[in-house]
C-alpha cells in the first residue's frame, strides 16, 4: 500500500458515523457544517431532476465547487459521472477532498469505470453487493457507500443492499483459505 492509499483510507475513517449533506450553495455549506455535517456534496442541481427533464446529468461547475469550497472548513465532494477520466482530472485539478464515481449521472462509459489508482484525491464509489464493492476497491475506490433509488430519497434499496453486503461478508469470512479462490472467482475479483 502506497503513502497516498493509506492517507486517503485514513482520510475516510473521519467521516465514519458521520453526516454528508448535499448542497447546491455556499450558504447550504455552511448552514450544514453549523449542523455538524461532516462533509458537504457539492452539486449544481438535483441529477434526478436533470434527467427527468430530458437533460444529461454531469459533474457540477467548478466555480459554483470552489465557492462552496471557500464557505466551509469541512471536506467538499463532488461527483463525477462513471468513467469519465477527464471530469475526475478536473475535481482533482480543483483540489476537492473526495470524488464520487456516482451512478446518479449520466454515465459516460457503460463498462468501465475510472481507474481510481491513477488519482491523489480519495474516491467513493456506490456498490449493490459485495463483488461491486469489491471491484471498485481494485480500481482503487476508499470508501464505498450503498447504492439507493438515485434521486428519490428512498433509503429501502440502501438498506437492502447493506444487508446484502454484510450477509456476504459474514459468508465470507466463515470460508477456508482453499474456498476463497472460488469466492473470488465468483464474484468477479482479484483474489489478493
Amino acid at each position: 500500500m502506497t503513502n497516498r492509499q493509506e492517507l486517503n483510507r485514513n482520510l475516510a475513517q473521519m467521516l465514519k458515523g458521520g453526516v454528508i449533506m448535499d448542497v447546491t450553495t455556499p450558504e447550504q455549506a455552511r448552514i450544514a457544517e453549523a449542523a455538524g455535517a461532516c462533509a458537504v456534496m457539492a452539486l449544481e442541481r438535483i441529477p434526478a431532476d436533470i434527467r427527468a427533464a430530458g437533460g444529461v446529468s454531469r459533474m457540477s461547475d467548478p466555480k459554483m465547487i470552489k465557492g462552496i469550497q471557500q464557505a466551509v472548513t469541512i471536506p467538499v465532494m463532488a461527483k463525477c459521472r462513471i468513467g469519465h477520466i477527464a471530469e475526475a482530472q478536473i475535481l482533482q485539478a480543483i483540489e476537492i477532498d473526495y470524488i464520487d464515481e456516482s451512478e446518479v449521472l449520466s454515465p459516460a462509459d457503460n463498462i468501465y469505470h475510472i481507474d481510481k489508482n491513477q488519482f491523489d484525491v480519495p474516491f467513493v464509489c456506490g456498490a449493490r453487493n459485495l463483488g461491486e464493492a469489491l471491484r471498485r476497491i481494485a480500481e482503487g475506490a476508499t470508501m464505498i457507500r450503498t447504492k439507493g433509488e438515485p434521486g428519490t430519497g428512498d433509503v429501502v434499496q440502501a438498506v437492502s443492499h447493506m444487508r446484502l453486503m454484510q450477509s456476504q461478508i459474514r459468508e465470507l469470512v466463515s470460508k477456508r483459505e482453499d474456498e476463497l479462490y472460488e469466492a473470488a472467482k465468483q464474484l468477479q475479483v482479484p483474489y489478493d
